[in-house]
């Protein structure tokens, strides 16, 4: 059989052909699905979260909602039960050409036609364009509750699992109210998978403790070398390909992450001149894997760039309580980001050791107080996502207190770009109030690698 080299490899919408099935994760997920608890599935960015929905679940088993910054519990369950064929009247009034039209108000409620209630209210709905009469019975419901929700879900006898794709794009203040939701769902049997870009377990127990031993998550991190070895290997079968003498550089430089293995074994096998199934067994060798790192750098290099300048991208204000300057915690974070020893960001860096760091960049060292910092990382993904950084690369954990890169293409781009050269072309804020700093800086850039 013939395979093209972009089904083979790479990062894509759907399923690649060189998936492979990891006993500590899919069958933990297939065993999860079973087990009556709410699902998260969670780790950084482009590390196998939605394939390894598309390889365990069928499109008939579950209805999937992409979320959102703007997304609402309410838009939710109203794309749910949208998917699932199951219609209701909004509260709005509605333009209808019938004489005798459904009419409801209040909030978020709805009105949900059912055919076989003898106790729900009768009302008349006439097509005019037909002339044919029904009668339809309506139940009000108000989606803006869980119990609600679940009540509709059970009555039409829902067995889909529901899945949240992106949980991480949506505010704090939605994230919370949806962990309370889930412990109505999971009493009802409802199942939610939820997918999400963060490295820490229990993210959603932080926002209800009723949820602990109510969700079983599902990270999908680590990948082990081992791992990769087996993506390649039934790549290469794939294709006809071997990657032999370059395989172990390939893996040392995806820093554990098996989206830039999946990128760089494409663009190897591309700088090859191998679009699809070879007749013949073709090398992959050393010249293939620089020009495929140099490709990947600088594409990854456009989107991180972008996103540092975005990050940083603050108003010079005074605050209204202290008349001090701002902080500028983004810019020195990302200065900080670019000048840090490369072991310590694999590592993360714990809050104590951002506040000593910051102090040491910063130009008014005194003013740096730790719970300024605190407030500073504990909004950290949403400034992300107020700043359109989407994915976000990096995420406070609160119980760690640590700070980690989630992007899985991050560390790749910071050990192959030139760091000072960027740090150089980031906007400074306080351009002449740091200047007694220039020395730790350049100390600090001297020994980036």
């Amino acid at each position: 059989m013939r395979y093209q080299t972009n089904d083979v490899f790479g990062v894509r919408s759907r399923l690649i052909a060189s998936y492979i099935e990891r006993d500590t994760v899919d069958q933990a997920f297939r065993e999860a699905l079973t087990d009556g608890n709410e699902v998260i599935v969670y780790g950084s960015s482009k590390q196998g979260k939605t394939s390894l929905i598309l390889k365990n679940l069928s499109a008939r088993d579950y209805v999937k909602v992409e979320c959102s910054p703007q997304t609402a519990p309410v838009d939710i369950y109203k794309s749910i039960l949208r998917q699932l064929d199951i219609r209701f009247v909004e509260s709005e009034a509605v333009e209808s050409r019938t004489e005798d039209a459904a009419k409801v108000s209040g909030g978020f409620k709805v009105k949900i036609p059912f055919f076989s209630d003898a106790n729900a209210e009768i009302e008349a709905l006439t097509k005019a364009s037909s002339g044919v009469t029904h009668n339809v019975r309506y139940i009000e419901y108000n989606l803006e509750l869980a119990q609600d929700v679940s009540e509709i879900l059970k009555r039409y006898a829902v067995n889909r699992y529901l899945v949240l794709e992106n949980f991480h794009y949506l505010s704090l203040d939605v994230q919370e109210r949806l962990a309370y939701d889930l412990r109505v769902f999971q009493d009802q049997g409802i199942i939610f998978v939820i997918l999400g870009i963060w490295r820490e377990a229990n993210r959603l127990v932080q926002f209800n403790g009723d949820l602990l031993d109510r969700i079983t998550e599902i990270p999908v991190e680590p990948w082990l070398h081992e791992d990769f070895r087996r993506v390649i290997k039934k790549g290469s079968e794939l294709l006809n390909v071997d990657f032999s003498q370059i395989e172990d550089l390939l893996i040392e430089a995806s820093f554990d992450s098996i989206g830039v293995v999946q990128e760089l074994c494409k663009s190897c096998c591309l700088a090859a001149k191998v679009e699809h199934t070879s007749p013949n067994r073709q090398i992959i060798t050393i010249e293939h894997l620089k020009v495929a790192t140099k490709k990947k750098s600088e594409e990854y290099g456009v989107r991180h760039i972008r996103n540092f300048e975005s990050f940083v991208d603050i108003a010079r204000k005074t605050s209204n309580q202290s008349g001090k300057l701002s902080l500028a915690f983004p810019y020195y974070f990302i200065r900080l980001l670019l000048t840090t020893d490369f072991t310590n960001i694999e590592q993360g860096l714990l809050r104590s050791r951002l506040l000593e760091e910051i102090r040491l960049l910063h130009h008014r060292p005194d003013d740096v107080r730790s719970g300024d910092l605190g407030a500073f990382l504990h909004n950290i993904t949403q400034h992300q996502i107020s700043k359109k950084i989407q994915p976000p690369f990096v995420d406070y954990d609160r119980g760690g207190k640590i700070m980690k890169i989630i992007d899985s293409s991050m560390y790749f781009f910071l050990r192959h770009c030139d760091r000072a050269a960027i740090l150089e072309d980031i906007p400074n804020p306080f351009p002449h109030e740091g200047e007694d700093q220039a020395g730790v800086v350049g100390e600090r850039q001297k020994n980036l690698f």
